[in-house]
């Protein structure tokens, strides 16, 4: 990981490839936590997917 990834990382959101949950009104509130649910099971994922990637180059 060079220096510019570390400040962008460090500094910023923009590594993070997961698209900003959007909450959908028109759905019911069990369709809607479902789709939160889901959305921040992605989320998650993706973070500890980017934790053991550092954690490894280190």
């Amino acid at each position: 990981m060079n220096v510019l990834d570390k400040k962008i990382i460090l500094e910023t959101y923009k590594w993070i490839k997961v698209k900003s949950y959007v909450d959908d009104e028109s759905l019911s509130w069990e369709e809607r936590y479902k789709k939160l649910e889901k959305h921040h099971i992605e989320e998650t994922t993706f973070l500890i997917d980017k934790i053991r990637e550092v954690v490894k180059n280190i």
